[in-house]
């Protein structure tokens, strides 16, 4: 039998790399976790577990109070999202939006560089969940993330401001100057302007105008094959924008609640363990948080370097002992998170189930 040798040799090549690549990743993974596992060494090493243990049996039932600001922001986000749907009314869709919502939040908080897998599945299960078409359905989640993008910048503003004022809750700071307000103007100013911008336009035809000008002649086809729902998506985003101006203002503000109620969760679970904190401070640390899991996308929750953010936070509120305060604190928010994770793969298996519905029977699916 003739064995083509280039074609031969292309298969090893094609099989070194690959193996090569999946070293490299293993690797990768292996340094991050030790890299974790150090940091939370270095934090943590001289703590004693029966003090800890001390802080969370003293917590009793109270510890259920930990749930309520993720379920208002649970709630105050999936109608931020359902807001976005044209054409129904978002009260009438929050029961059916919000296992869309639990679902993708799991795999962004469980999977390493989950947020890739969720943003891709996102539209499929609202259009699903729904029975909407594929394209309201992508044009309903881009405007959700426009928006809460608007509302986390918004949200980072404002914990900006208060770090500019001196530590939340505490007296202003003295080097609080006029350049320092009219920054933060600024970036108030620019969440809104960009807001703004999005809507005004039909910015993904556009963009995809800018990728024609790539010469490659395959790219130029595929691209083409997108041009249609391309512009549909585009159309559907600016006659909702246009006409829903209330909806789109009322999903902004949804989501900003969303924030706030993020921000109350550290504010309870250290409350409850006995510290007097501000709420600004828990704004404080959920803020942080939140640029954390931007900077480390790749690690589900942005573990281990969530958790030196919070034990350096904690001492800089004057607890009396950080480090024990600071596990006690990470052992009940990362419990909870768990809860939320073990709910949101239930909600997945919800989806799947979707999945084997007729979809011929969707508008749009032909």
């Amino acid at each position: 039998m003739y064995h083509d040798p280039e074609k031969e040799l292309a298969r090893t090549n094609w099989r070194t790399g690959f193996y090569l690549r999946k070293l490299a990743d293993i690797a990768l993974k292996l340094l991050v976790l030790s890299i974790i596992v150090f940091i939370l060494w270095r934090q943590f090493a001289g703590v004693k577990i029966e003090t800890v243990l001390g802080l969370l049996d003293r917590v009793g039932f109270a510890v259920m109070l930990v749930l309520i600001p993720p379920i208002f922001q649970l709630f105050a986000e999936t109608l931020g999202l359902a807001l976005c749907i044209p054409g129904i009314h978002p009260l009438m869709r929050i029961s059916k939006v919000l296992p869309v919502r639990i679902g993708c939040d799991t795999l962004i908080n469980s999977l390493p560089a989950g947020v890739v897998a969720a943003e891709t599945l996102r539209p499929v299960w609202l259009r699903r969940a729904c029975r909407i078409p594929i394209e309201e359905s992508i044009a309903a989640c881009l405007m959700g993330k426009i928006n809460m993008a608007g509302a986390e910048g918004l949200f980072l503003a404002v914990i900006m401001i208060l770090v500019a004022l001196g530590r939340p809750g505490h007296a202003p700071a003295a080097t609080f100057t006029g350049q320092t307000i009219i920054s933060m103007v600024f970036i108030l100013a620019l969440v809104f302007a960009v807001v703004g911008y999005v809507y005004s336009g039909a910015r993904l035809t556009h963009i995809m105008s800018l990728l024609k000008r790539i010469a490659w002649n395959r790219w130029k086809l595929f691209l083409s094959g997108l041009e249609s729902s391309v512009i549909k998506i585009d159309s559907t985003i600016l006659h909702f924008a246009r006409q829903n101006r209330r909806a789109v203002f009322s999903s902004f503000a949804s989501f900003v609640a969303g924030w706030i109620f993020l921000g109350f969760e550290s504010y309870v679970i250290l409350r409850i363990l006995g510290q007097g904190v501000s709420v600004g401070q828990g704004l404080l640390m959920e803020g942080t948080a939140s640029l954390l899991r931007i900077a480390f996308f790749f690690i589900p929750s942005a573990f281990g370097a969530a958790e030196a953010a919070y034990a350096s936070l904690i001492a800089s509120f004057g607890a009396a002992d950080p480090a024990s305060v600071a596990l006690a604190f990470i052992t009940i928010k990362r419990s909870q998170e768990i809860i939320w994770i073990a709910l949101g793969y239930i909600a997945i298996m919800v989806q799947g189930k979707r999945k084997n519905a007729d979809d011929d029977s969707l508008p749009g699916a032909s």
